[in-house]
């Protein structure tokens, strides 16, 4: 019995290992949405025979109900959103989420649209393709795809619109200084006003405390006695 199931796996090896999932290098985000795209090699949307992947056939029944996740990092399993596919309808269910993901088949790929991203989502994503329908159910994980989200500072638009909102502000403060310059203006001169004031009291202080000692220190004057000429008589 083990040896008929390692017969079936080594066969089926082969064929799983020739499906690959191929995915741009970089997305760039300006506005809080980008586009990822997935391809499966073989294509197994390609109805006219052998893809150009090595002139190799999807070996698989042409996939119906599928579901795309996005995992974040090079490893691991941190899934950033999903979206379940109905290819026969050509619709896509996203979860709900900060991340929110909608995926459709576009010209041969499976297109993923995100939205909600934010910078602090920068990251590099892997899309990993689950097939539940027709069977039998495979899962197949893409190279990744370095998704760069724009934050304020590296999006022009928002970088404009910051730079509109600074310069409405400093027009706010214009009009507050200008409101302000009469009232400074009237202070300055009644500070020089009180100054002039308190001068002219400590100048006429002064001259009276000059006048004061000058009269305080003015001489007496001499008295002259007569004496009588008959006192020098001999």
């Amino acid at each position: 019995m083990a040896l008929i199931v390692f017969i079936v796996l080594s066969l089926c090896l082969p064929v799983w290992s020739s499906v690959k999932v191929t995915q741009p290098y970089k997305v760039v985000s300006s506005d809080g949405t980008a586009k990822v795209q997935c391809f499966l090699q073989p294509e197994p949307f390609n109805h006219q025979g052998a893809s150009s992947y090595n002139d190799l056939r999807y070996p698989f029944p042409e996939p119906e109900d599928l579901r795309v996740t996005l995992l974040k990092g090079l490893h691991g399993s941190t899934k950033l959103c999903s979206s379940m596919v109905n290819l026969t309808e050509s619709r896509g269910t996203g979860e709900e989420g900060e991340v929110q993901c909608s995926a459709q088949k576009r010209e041969g790929t499976l297109e993923v649209t995100l939205s909600g991203l934010r910078a602090t989502d920068t990251d590099l994503y892997r899309c990993e393709i689950d097939i539940f329908y027709p069977p039998p159910y495979l899962r197949f994980t893409g190279n990744g795809t370095l998704i760069h989200v724009l934050g304020s500072a590296d999006c022009p638009a928002l970088a404009a619109q910051r730079q509109h909102s600074n310069q409405e502000d400093e027009g706010e403060e214009r009009e507050d200084e200008e409101m302000a310059d009469p009232v400074s203006v009237s202070v300055v001169v009644l500070v020089i006003l009180v100054l002039f004031v308190l001068f002219l009291i400590m100048y006429f202080q002064a001259s009276q405390c000059e006048r004061g000692r000058r009269e305080i220190i003015r001489p007496v004057p001499a008295v002259h006695h007569k004496m009588d000429a008959a006192a020098f008589s001999c």
